[in-house]
């Protein structure tokens, strides 16, 4: 018999008995659409945090001072505030730092902004000018933190497009005056959204920006930097850079190790690489708890062939008779296995990528990306299963003696 024939006979089988091959499927359709559903969301959620790093800005180093303690407890990085006017003099020369392009000092701290009876809670930043070159911000209305108003300390505040949605639902905010604590500030601008997701730095969406003067003389007081941003010169830079600003650092605050170093630096690539090995590993461990439910369907599918056999028996014999060999109903029923796994792992990946969809651009809105590895790893997994688990019922119906099933009621 040849591949074409085993193949007909087996698609004959399986579609008159409907009932028995839906159920057989059942098990592969669910892992496969699981597998395909949740390593996919796993690779949107990964290019998101992607994108939303480099929405930071491009050749990021984010220098952060250490952690404060209050009593024996520390509190989170960036609670020191110990970077000072040295160190950021420091870093601002070229003779210390020649491949770093910009940069900029950030006071920051949680707060409540008022107006009218709207409020919201978000960070406020104390920003230099330089803040947007290094963030790579662009303006959606309005005008962005200036010198003058650096040298005057004014009250001007430029918003994030989330925070607008809270506090102005319906309104243009250029102009209107918000409380931050007992200082009123005027909004001057409205940044353009990032479509951040995740807290603080990550969000720039949920952030507002005030004069650095501002931030120190009327909320904050004169205290140090929480952060220092700064922008190498290019991606190859990137290491370049790090290291300038890692010496300039430690020789202006008198250390000769970074063990004794209260501040910590971070490039881009390192944040990049951290978070996607994080979501990494999040995903493959996703796609391996659904592929324990691939497992469970092959073990369906053998049991429901193995039924098959004990039903088929009076078949298997006749077959036999007229001159069927052993091999020949070995393979017919290996071949309804495969065929069975194969139908399932084409309905799973359909149902899988159409489940993808729906949660990603409705439920988590994350990127709608379909993992072509997902895809042919699943439909080899899914053949592999139809052949492991479906042998033992092809020798099994092979291995029948023809007058025993004959006489088979």
């Amino acid at each position: 018999m040849t591949f074409k024939d085993f193949f007909n006979i087996a698609l004959h089988s399986l579609t008159i008995n409907i009932g028995r091959t839906i159920l057989s499927a059942l098990g592969i359709i669910i892992g496969i659409t699981s597998v395909i559903a949740l390593i996919s969301v796993g690779q949107g959620a990964q290019s998101k945090i992607t994108q939303n790093i480099q929405n930071l800005g491009s050749n990021i180093i984010i220098v952060t001072s250490g952690n404060a303690k209050v009593g024996n407890v520390r509190q989170g990085i960036g609670t020191a505030g110990n970077l000072n006017q040295n160190d950021l003099i420091a870093l601002q020369s070229r003779t210390n730092t020649p491949d770093v392009a910009a940069v900029s000092p950030v006071i920051s701290k949680s707060g409540e902004l008022i107006y009218k009876n709207q409020n919201a809670v978000t960070l406020i930043e104390g920003v230099t000018p330089s803040a947007q070159e290094v963030n790579n911000i662009t303006m959606s209305k309005g005008s962005f933190i200036t010198e003058p108003d650096i040298k005057d300390n004014l009250p001007v505040i430029v918003l994030g497009p989330t925070v607008v949605g809270e506090l102005f639902p319906n309104s243009n905010p250029i102009g209107k005056v918000i409380t931050i604590g007992n200082t009123l500030f005027t909004v001057i601008g409205v940044t353009q959204s990032k479509g951040s997701s995740g807290e603080g730095s990550f969000n720039q969406d949920n952030q507002v920006a005030i004069p650095i003067t501002t931030a120190q003389d009327e909320l904050f007081g004169n205290i140090g930097y929480s952060t220092i941003t700064m922008q190498a010169k290019s991606a190859a830079d990137m290491n370049k850079a790090t290291s300038e600003i890692e010496n300039t650092l430690m020789r202006v605050q008198g250390i000769t190790n970074m063990n004794q170093a209260n501040f910590n630096i971070t490039n881009q690539t390192q944040i990049l690489t951290t978070l996607n090995s994080v979501t990494g590993t999040f995903t493959l461990l996703l796609g391996g708890i659904a592929g324990i439910s691939l497992i469970v369907g092959g073990i369906g599918i053998m049991n429901i062939m193995l039924v098959s056999v004990t039903e088929r028996t009076r078949e298997i014999g006749l077959r036999k008779a007229i001159g069927a060999k052993n091999s020949d109903i070995l393979y017919q029923f290996l071949m309804e296995a495969i065929l069975i796994t194969i139908i399932g792992g084409i309905v799973g990946l359909l149902i899988g990528i159409f489940i993808d969809y729906i949660i990603a651009i409705y439920i988590i809105k994350v990127p709608f990306i379909i993992s072509s590895i997902a895809i042919i790893l699943s439909i080899t997994v899914s053949i592999s299963i139809g052949i492991i688990f479906g042998i033992f019922p092809a020798y099994k119906a092979s291995r029948l003696s023809p007058m025993e099933a004959l006489r088979y009621e």
